[in-house]
């Protein structure tokens, strides 16, 4: 009996694509989609392909080969009456299958079926507008489906299609900042006028308020400032933030990223004290504070060594170890908050600052850890 069924299921899934064509007759039609699927969903649960990607595809079709069969089974027959017979094995083969399909799409996507991968997102899409999944929620990946294909959709540069689907991404919070970047990145290859430039700044913005210590976004927006535009000033930019957010360190973190990068250590550092009294937990703000201050007292040191400045030696090396007194109490901050080093690595500044110090002590502690960078 067994061996009968399997031979069944075999023959069906040889059938010419020309006799699963729809006819006008839906019930048949129905019928013959049903039984593809069930075979596809057979091979799959048994296990009976010996290769992955013959038995990713078969997902895909037991799938596709579902919904058609729905999708008959709901037309009007001759009499113009709807009968579903075939709706209670759909909705099973379709829960069932569901959880393998974005599986089966990532596996298509990486071994070179980039096309018949992002078919079989497209058709999770499809799949979560039938109205067999209407009650069936439980399991649904239809924001995840929507997030790649998002990707894909940038990478080819269907800017409108991607914008649409990371909309739909934007519903799961786990994946919900990744869809805002993509979304970014779509405003931006898109610009044309002051008023779309404008749109994309807002987004960084948000996107940096949100996660400051990213230095994509960092990244982002400099290079937005980066060309010359009479309408967008980077500083005209920070000094709204301030005037705008006077509660928030954010706008500060930014004065203070733009000067470090800039190496005006002391405007930089002075601008991260500032953010640093606003919220004292944010562990990258301490630790920067503490590499402005280090790099300032090098500056004090070389000033110290030129000749210029030889009758002020004394009152230089003073400044640079008060100056670094001050960075030394930043890093062991940042030591006591992270002592693991999972958010900065403190230890080559700290150890840095503990020679200059004559701290010989700690530094010869630090010393081993150095080594191992």
């Amino acid at each position: 009996m067994l061996k009968s069924r399997v031979l069944y299921l075999l023959m069906l899934l040889m059938l010419p694509a020309a006799a699963l064509a729809q006819s006008d007759n839906p019930r048949r039609d129905a019928e013959k989609m049903y039984q593809r699927a069930q075979g596809f969903q057979y091979e799959v649960e048994n296990n009976t392909s010996a290769d992955s990607l013959r038995f990713f595809r078969c997902v895909v079709d037991a799938i596709d080969y579902t919904l058609k069969s729905d999708e008959a089974d709901r037309k009007p027959d001759k009499d113009g009456e709807v009968k579903l017979r075939h709706e209670s094995g759909n909705k099973k083969r379709l829960v069932s299958m569901r959880p393998r399909l974005i599986d089966a799409a990532l596996y298509l996507m990486a071994h070179n079926h980039r096309q018949d991968g992002i078919n079989a997102l497209r058709l999770y899409m499809k799949m979560s507008q039938s109205p067999l999944l209407t009650d069936a929620k439980e399991g649904d990946e239809t924001t995840v489906a929507a997030f790649y294909l998002a990707q894909a959709e940038l990478e080819a540069r269907n800017y409108k299609a991607a914008d649409r689907y990371a909309d739909i991404a934007m519903d799961d919070d786990d994946i919900a900042q990744d869809a805002v970047e993509i979304k970014a990145q779509c405003m931006h290859d898109e610009m044309v006028n002051h008023s779309d430039s404008a749109k994309y700044l807002a987004v960084l913005a948000q996107l940096y308020n949100a996660e400051p210590s990213n230095q994509t976004y960092f990244s982002w927006l400099m290079q937005f400032y980066s060309h010359e535009n009479p309408h967008f000033n980077f500083e005209n930019f920070i000094d709204k933030q301030l005037q705008d957010n006077p509660g928030s360190c954010i706008p500060w973190i930014l004065k203070g990223e733009t000067a470090m990068h800039a190496k005006r250590w002391d405007e930089a550092a002075e601008a991260y004290q500032h953010a640093d009294d606003i919220d004292p937990k944010r562990i990258p703000v301490i630790y920067n504070i503490g590499v402005c201050l280090l790099n300032s007292a090098f500056d004090e040191q070389l000033a110290a060594d030129d000749a210029s400045v030889k009758n002020k030696k004394e009152s230089k090396e003073e400044r640079t170890k008060t100056i670094c007194a001050q960075a030394r109490n930043y890093f062991e901050r940042v030591k006591a908050m992270d002592p693991h080093r999972d958010k900065v690595d403190w230890v080559t500044p700290l150890y840095q600052v503990y020679r200059i110090l004559g701290d010989n002590i700690k530094a010869d502690e630090l010393q081993p850890l150095v080594k191992r960078k």
